[in-house]
């Protein structure tokens, strides 16, 4: 039988379930950098290392998804 594009692969259903462990991570740190933001612009002092840690968090969020699982991965 032949297939019109791509012929199915039996690792694609092993590889689902990390992807989506990966993407709730992402979506995790991504909401606590949105958390932060919110808090460093109305902290005292410590507002300045909230802010850093926002950054990072959000930073973090997006190279899980697009560079740290494929690099894992080995796609």
């Amino acid at each position: 039988m032949s297939y019109p594009v791509i012929a199915p692969r039996d690792e694609e259903r092993t590889e689902s379930a990390g992807r989506v462990v990966g993407a709730f991570f992402a979506f995790l740190l991504f909401a606590a950098g949105i958390v932060l933001f919110a808090l460093s612009f109305q902290g005292p002092d410590w507002s300045h290392w909230t802010f850093v840690g926002a950054i990072a968090s959000i930073t973090l969020s997006f190279m899980i998804p697009t560079t740290i699982l494929p690099a894992l991965e080995g796609d």
